[in-house]
């Protein structure tokens, strides 16, 4: 048996919990008699089957039970002594499985989805270990030296890792180690959601497998379903609570939400507020809106990216003993899952469709309802929504999945076809390197108009493999623009879950005083933009100087990055090897705020222009075109079809063929709706950095079309 039909095997046996798994000491129970007397004590054999956790006390104590129970949360410490392995499905929030691993009698890696989290925890157990990036005023780096310090210790270990440093701690610990370590990866849900944009979470689910069966587990409070067979397959291990908690929500749609929102704050002048809002600029025009001493009286809970955004209402994490700082405090998704809220408030959660980012799902919502840690601290709910008021929408969510599982394993199959053919030939390396490229194009899905996203990655190992992650993220957001498709829509999903006490429809005029503050909040943010722009040209140029400009200290940098920053660099990594960097730093400074099709046509302008002078490539397109002879746009297509379908193995539309051409030399028009050659190297550049060899088959992975 191969070793890869080993571990399918292996994945496919589920290895179910046993009471020995749960406890550290042999179980105990007093046996009660048919008679009804009270028998002998008898004790639970350790390798008993248990399947779950049924009806167990939740924490905040219904008033049947007061007596018993008093104030006193029940948690999973209460009941059993480590986590199970496996997919353990705990149902509700702040049951404490973190800290039942934490305090388990075991070496303990826990990975958490944001380092906000996992310093958090990290900051209430001194004997752990934080392995994640800075926090800043907090706590620097971990060294890797730190680390090995900390694993030569005696005792228990405790590492609280956040997801992107998973890779780093383990290389560390070593793999043949592994098996001496417990790995619980905490709000799976999450890596989930947010490996669209952070797509080194996936890496996570690798590094999963890694270990033995019964050495991991992924816990949620809000279950999701996984399209990677392996997950299918892992052990289930739910939980459920006798009581549970009742949510009583004022459900509210609304046109305008700054004024929706801004009546529900004002409606409690004395009792503190909790606005969770995904959106900073959104959260900066509430407060700009309010009244001068009400705005004293609020703070903006968000990671430490958003500071400068956040200014003066900026708070870096909760105050004295988990409570509220501010008396009116906003949350962005940092404080949406994993905090302890030590605090009574009312708690308003806002979902808004004009940006993807501010669209809560459902489970969202719960996670949010479950911050809370204090016993009937949520004083009331409210939810405040827009609508789409259009959408497309897939007829089947489970035909849809299977749709785009077949997609992508069907690029998968051809690639790895290639794979096969080209061993031990290696004059098909780079033939097949480019039909790769072109295959991993059609392994894409688009959203209501969003970026395109993979459907396949490379694994830890560098293997192409579907990106499993991804899938359930096209399902989940797929669903939830329906959700949000008519305002009644969200109201009968709703009420499956919780008691909705009532609901309204609102429309508000946008008054003058709201559009004047709107756009001065919007040219701010955009000022704000352009200085973080600013700040990495500075980085960059600082590098340069000091010849410490590489891929690595680039990438580093963009990790810490604002979404428009962050694009910015992308742009400068990928085509600084080629251009002088005054020039090139200059020029993508003035593209900034255009669209993706003039950083298409500037990017194929300067790999063009990179070409080696006998470049195939740019020696046919010299041989098709003369200087300042006109062509029109179907003499264009006729000439460049042949040549983009050998050299870039695309087919594009009439139109693009004119805006490739255009790329590559200045053109004006002429009479006769005619482009006329004037020159090549449109943009000017002076002096090469870098040049694409003569031999480089593979433009589809240079040129963007």
């Amino acid at each position: 048996m191969s070793k890869e039909d080993e571990l399918a095997k292996e994945l496919a046996e589920v290895v179910p919990n046993t009471y020995g798994d749960l406890h550290d000491a042999p179980v105990e129970y007093i046996e009660i008699l048919s008679s009804g007397k009270v028998g002998e004590t008898t004790t639970i054999p350790q390798d008993t089957v248990i399947t779950s956790l049924d009806n167990l006390l939740f924490g905040r104590a219904p008033e049947v039970i007061r007596e018993e129970v008093g104030d006193s949360f029940w948690n999973l410490a209460d009941f059993i002594d480590k986590m199970p392995h496996g997919i353990v499905d705990k149902k509700i929030p702040g049951i404490g499985a973190t800290t039942l691993e934490i305090n388990s009698k075991r070496n303990s890696i826990i990975v958490f989805p944001t380092k906000a989290l996992a310093y958090g925890k990290h900051s209430k157990h001194p004997n752990t270990l934080y392995v994640g990036s800075e926090i800043k005023g907090e706590k620097e780096k971990v060294t890797n030296q730190q680390i090995e310090e900390y694993l030569a210790k005696d005792g228990y270990k405790k590492l609280l890792v956040v997801a992107d440093s998973l890779g780093r701690l383990l290389s560390i610990i070593g793999k043949e180690n592994y098996k001496d370590y417990f790995l619980m990866v905490d709000e799976i849900d999450v890596l989930q959601t947010d490996n669209n944009f952070r797509p080194q979470l996936e890496n996570v689910i690798d590094y999963y497998f890694m270990f033995p069966s019964k050495n991991r587990c992924m816990v949620t409070a809000t279950m999701k379903e996984f399209n990677n067979p392996h997950l299918k397959t892992e052990c289930r291990f739910p939980i459920t609570w006798q009581y549970n908690t009742h949510r009583n929500i004022d459900l509210l749609h609304t046109d305008n939400i700054t004024q929706a929102v801004i009546e529900k704050v004002i409606s409690h002048p004395k009792e503190k507020v909790f606005i969770a809002y995904n959106s900073i600029l959104q959260i900066r025009n509430i407060i700009a809106s309010l009244d001068e001493e009400t705005r004293k009286e609020c703070a903006i809970l968000c990671s430490e990216a958003s500071i400068k955004e956040a200014g003066e209402y900026f708070v870096p994490k909760l105050g004295d003993n988990d409570t509220l700082p501010a008396r009116i405090n906003f949350a962005t998704c940092c404080y949406f899952t994993g905090i302890d809220i030590e605090d009574s408030y009312h708690l308003i959660t806002v979902s808004d469709v004009r940006r993807s980012h501010s669209m809560l799902t459902l489970d969202r919502m719960t996670q949010i309802h479950g911050r809370c840690r204090k016993v009937n601290g949520i004083l009331s709910e409210t939810i405040i929504y827009n609508t789409l008021g259009y959408v497309s929408v897939m007829e089947s969510m489970d035909s849809y999945a299977i749709t785009l599982l077949h997609k992508a394993k069907k690029v998968l199959k051809v690639i790895e076809s290639a794979d096969n053919i080209m061993q031990g030939d290696h004059t098909l390396t780079d033939l097949f390197a480019m039909v790769k490229e072109a295959i991993r194009e059609k392994a894409q899905e688009r959203i209501a108009g969003n970026e395109l996203i993979n459907l396949t990655r490379k694994d830890v190992h560098g293997k192409d493999v579907p990106a499993y992650l991804n899938i359930d993220y096209i399902i989940e957001r797929t669903e939830l623009y329906s959700t949000y498709f008519m305002p009644e829509t969200l109201k009968e999903v709703l009420r499956k879950q919780v008691k909705i006490i009532s609901y309204n429809s609102l429309n508000y005029d946008v008054s003058p005083e709201q559009n004047i503050i709107e756009k001065t909040n919007k040219d701010a943010q955009n000022k704000l933009t352009d200085s973080n722009i600013q700040d990495a040209i500075k980085y960059i140029k600082t590098l340069s100087t000091t010849g410490q400009l590489n891929d690595n200290t680039l990438y580093s940098y963009t990790r810490h990055c604002r979404s428009k920053t962050k694009i910015f660099l992308e742009r400068f990594i990928k085509l600084y090897k080629y251009v002088d960097l005054d020039s090139l730093l200059h020029q993508l400074w003035e593209i900034r705020t255009s669209n993706s099709l003039v950083f298409k046509n500037f990017n194929n302008t300067i790999m063009y222009w990179a070409l080696d002078e006998e470049h195939p490539f740019k020696v046919a397109i010299r041989r098709c075109f003369t200087l300042n002879r006109s062509y029109s746009a179907n003499e264009i297509q006729d000439k460049l079809t042949p040549i983009v379908q050998y050299h870039l193995h695309k087919v594009l539309k009439p139109r693009k063929y004119v805006v490739l051409l255009k790329a590559v030399y200045t053109t004006s028009r002429t009479s006769g709706n005619k482009y006329t050659i004037r020159n090549e190297n449109p943009r000017g550049f002076k002096e090469h950095t870098g040049r694409i060899a003569t031999k480089e088959n593979n433009l589809l992975k240079l040129f963007i079309l």
